[in-house]
C-alpha cells in the first residue's frame, strides 16, 4: 500500500495554471496581444517548461523555459485565424517529468468582416442587486446569417460569458440575480458555424450598473464660482454615462428647472452675461432610463457669486450727475425763454415807427393821393363795458 501511494504522488498531475490576455481578449486584426501563463509555487525551484496550445490543434504553438512563476507568449499582428480558445500547461524538466492540468480555456476574439450586431438590455442598464436582466444580441437586418453562433463578452474577463446557436438572428442571454460583481461593460459578436474564422465585428459596448443607490453627480462652474457682472458662466454636471436627462436649478426656485445639453458622462448649461441677480446656490440632478423616481440624485450645492464691477458703479454715478446737470440747464433755458416772450408795460409812450414814405403820383386830373398808415394812429385801450365804435378816418384833399 505504501509503495502504491508513493507512486501516485510521484506520477500525479501538477496544479493547473492560469492564462489571461493583455490588454484584452478582444483584439483588432493587426494588433499585438500577450498571453500570460502563471503557475502556483512548487516545492522545488527548478525550471519548468510552459506550453501554449490552441483548442483544435495537436501541436503546441509556443514553449518557454523559465524558473519564474509566470511567462508570456506573444502573438504579433493577429489575424482572424488567431480567433479561438487557448490554454497553457507547464511540465517539469527532470525525468520522469510531471505535467500540469491545462488551464481554463481563454477565448481570443479577433473580429472579421461581418457587420457588427446590436446589444440591448431589458428592463434597463441600471438594476438593483438580485434582479434579472436580459441581454439581446441581434444581427443587422442586411446580414441574416441563419447558422450563426452568438457569444456574450464582459470586458476585463479572460473568457466569454455565454455562447448559443439560435435558429434565428437573435440571441437572448439572461443574467439571473445580478450582484455588484456583474456590473461592467458588455459586448457580443456572432460567427458562422460552417465557415471557420468568419466572424463579425463586436457590438457597441453596453454598460450595466448594479447598485442600490446610483452615484451622486457633481457640479462645477467655469471659469469659476465667482465672476464679475457681464461674464459668461458654464455649468458642468458630471454623472453616469447612462444618464438620460440632466437638469440644473437654483435652490431658491426649484420649480424653475433648466434643461441641459447632454455630453459624454454629463451635461453642460450656459449662462450668458450674468448679473448679480444670478447669484445663488445651484444644484444639478440626472435621471436614468429605469424607475425615474428612484434613480434621481442631487449634487452638492454650488454657490455662484456675481460681483458688480467698480468701474461700472463709478460710471453709473458719473452718468447720474451729468444727467442731473443737463436737467438743470434745460430748466434754466426754458425759464429764460418764457420770460422773454411776456410784454412789459413801463407806462411810457413807445417811439412811433416811421411812416412809410410813398412818392406822390400825379393824376391827369391834377388830384393828389396820400396813403395812410393805420398802424401809426393813436391806439386806445378798449373798455369792455363800452360798445365798440367804428373807426373814423379823415383825409384832406387838395384840389388845384
Amino acid at each position: 500500500m505504501g509503495l502504491t501511494i508513493a507512486f501516485l504522488m510521484f506520477t500525479g498531475k501538477l496544479p493547473r495554471p492560469i492564462l489571461w490576455p493583455q490588454p484584452e481578449l478582444l483584439v483588432a486584426p493587426g494588433d499585438n496581444v500577450t498571453l500570460w501563463c502563471s503557475r502556483p509555487k512548487l516545492s522545488s525551484h527548478e525550471e519548468v517548461t510552459f506550453i501554449l496550445g490552441k483548442v483544435g490543434t495537436q501541436k503546441p504553438l509556443q514553449k518557454q523555459i523559465s524558473a519564474h512563476l509566470w511567462t508570456s507568449f506573444s502573438l504579433s499582428s493577429v489575424k482572424p485565424e488567431h480567433h479561438g480558445s487557448y490554454n497553457c500547461t507547464y511540465r517539469e524538466q527532470k525525468e520522469p517529468a510531471r505535467e500540469s492540468e491545462p488551464s481554463e480555456a481563454l477565448q481570443l476574439v479577433v473580429p472579421g468582416s461581418l457587420s457588427k450586431p446590436s446589444l440591448s438590455v431589458l428592463p434597463g442598464p441600471v438594476v438593483e442587486p438580485g434582479m434579472l436582466v436580459t441581454l439581446q444580441c441581434q444581427q443587422p437586418p442586411h446580414t441574416s446569417l441563419w447558422r450563426a453562433t452568438f457569444t456574450l463578452l464582459r470586458m476585463g474577463t479572460s473568457q466569454p460569458l455565454k455562447s448559443q446557436s439560435p435558429s434565428g438572428t437573435l440571441a437572448v442571454f439572461p443574467l439571473i440575480s445580478l450582484s455588484a460583481q456583474d456590473a461592467g461593460n458588455y459586448s457580443c459578436f456572432y460567427q458562422d458555424r460552417t465557415v471557420p474564422y468568419k466572424i463579425s465585428q463586436p457590438s457597441e459596448v453596453l454598460e450595466i450598473w448594479v447598485i442600490d443607490v446610483p452615484p451622486r453627480p457633481s457640479l462645477s462652474a467655469w471659469p469659476g464660482p465667482k465672476v464679475a457682472s457681464g461674464s459668461d458662466v458654464t455649468f458642468f454636471c458630471w454623472g453616469p454615462s447612462r444618464g438620460t436627462r440632466f437638469v440644473l436649478y437654483k435652490e431658491e426656485d426649484e420649480k424653475n428647472l433648466l434643461s441641459m445639453d447632454i455630453v459624454q458622462h454629463g451635461a453642460l448649461y450656459f449662462l450668458n452675461h450674468v448679473t448679480p441677480k444670478y447669484s445663488g446656490n445651484y444644484s444639478c440632478t440626472y435621471q436614468l432610463s429605469i424607475n425615474e423616481h428612484l434613480w434621481k440624485q442631487h449634487s452638492d450645492s454650488l454657490q455662484l457669486i456675481v460681483t458688480s464691477s467698480e468701474f461700472s458703479n463709478t460710471l453709473i454715478i458719473i452718468l447720474s450727475c451729468v444727467s442731473f446737470l443737463l436737467l438743470l440747464l434745460c430748466l434754466l433755458l426754458l425759464a429764460v425763454l418764457c420770460q422773454g416772450s411776456i410784454p412789459v408795460d413801463t407806462g411810457m409812450a413807445t417811439e412811433r415807427p416811421r411812416e412809410l414814405s410813398v412818392p406822390l403820383a400825379e393824376d391827369p386830373q391834377r388830384v393828389t393821393y396820400t396813403e395812410l398808415n393805420a398802424r401809426n394812429l393813436n391806439k386806445r385801450k378798449a373798455n369792455p363795458k363800452e360798445s365798440p365804435r367804428e373807426p373814423t378816418l379823415y383825409a384832406t384833399l387838395s384840389l388845384k
